[in-house]
């Protein structure tokens, strides 16, 4: 790392790059050296280890000095460690790269402070996740019930966590739901940002590679945080009948997928925490505003009756 980045470092930052990882030293050195080709020079690196014991912290210690590394001793999930991340932060705007993402060009971070120069409402912007196959965009991960492929940017309901950015402040107020440790934290902080009344943006102008992988992940297991999470957000956030309907759709599909992929032992047990946590949910019930229950259906949210 250059003796300028070095000289950044030490002052404010204008924007912060947080990077959540677990056992993934590889694809995270990747991730790192992406960053360190943009051109903009006005950041800082944060890496949140979530308890890691393949050899990260030495990693990055060695490769990347500049980098601000901090290490977990508890696995916090990735909204966890995303909290943790912006909490240790100097930066006005927060960067948020998946360990397995690398930025498509190396004007990204420019882009990013022109979004939120020119927009004081936007809260949020929605990077373009690409698949590094054809790269083409990541079905699941385009902000929209329907999937539609739109190219100019767009107004929309919710974003992918694994490329986004957000103010830095709006992030400390609003936060990551910790109790979801994984999965659903992106429809849940999006439904409180457009409660506050703020847009999230998705930028066609930005994109990130997405070298999805499993590595560090138990097979199945998305099936059992899927089962929480979906319920908890639901009955969180959205009105009652509104909550139902999501509740019985989500359970239903998560059913149907654990029957095929033969995890019904993790629906199960998805589905008896989900019932256990429910309390919980309920006593951080915040009911989205008929106004933004409206624009939600206005801008193809998930919102199902």
């Amino acid at each position: 790392m250059n003796k300028c980045r070095k000289e950044v470092i030490k002052n404010k930052p204008l924007i912060s790059l947080i990077l959540v990882t677990m056992n993934r030293k590889e694809l995270l050195k990747r991730c790192l050296e992406s960053i360190l080709l943009q051109k903009f020079a006005d950041y800082e690196i944060i890496v949140v280890d979530n308890a890691s014991d393949d050899g990260t912290g030495d990693m990055v210690q060695s490769l990347f000095p500049g980098v601000r590394y901090f290490y977990l001793s508890n696995n916090l999930g990735p909204p966890g460690g995303r909290n943790y991340g912006v909490r240790m932060a100097a930066g006005e705007f927060c960067v948020f790269l998946d360990d397995d993402a690398i930025f498509a060009d190396d004007n990204v971070l420019s882009r990013v402070v022109s979004y939120f120069r020119s927009y004081s409402d936007l809260g949020c912007i929605a990077f373009r996740i690409v698949k590094p196959s054809d790269g083409c965009e990541e079905y699941k991960s385009i902000p929209r019930a329907d999937k539609k492929i739109i190219h100019e940017d767009y107004e929309c309901s919710y974003f992918s966590a694994a490329g986004f950015s957000c103010r830095r402040n709006l992030f400390l107020e609003l936060g990551m739901w910790e109790l979801l440790f994984f999965i659903g934290e992106e429809p849940d902080f999006s439904y409180r940002l457009i409660n506050k009344g703020y847009k999230i943006v998705r930028s066609s102008a930005i994109s990130v590679i997405h070298y999805e992988t499993l590595l560090a992940r138990v097979p199945g297991k998305w099936i059992y945080f899927g089962m929480r999470s979906r319920f908890w957000i639901a009955w969180r956030n959205l009105p009652w009948r509104y909550a139902v309907s999501h509740t019985f759709l989500w359970w239903g599909y998560y059913f149907i997928l654990s029957l095929r992929n033969r995890h019904l032992i993790y629906f199960m047990q998805g589905l008896k925490d989900a019932l256990i946590g429910f309390p919980k949910a309920l006593e951080s019930r915040v009911c989205l505003s008929r106004e933004t229950m409206n624009k939600l259906k206005k801008l193809s949210g998930r919102v199902y009756y």
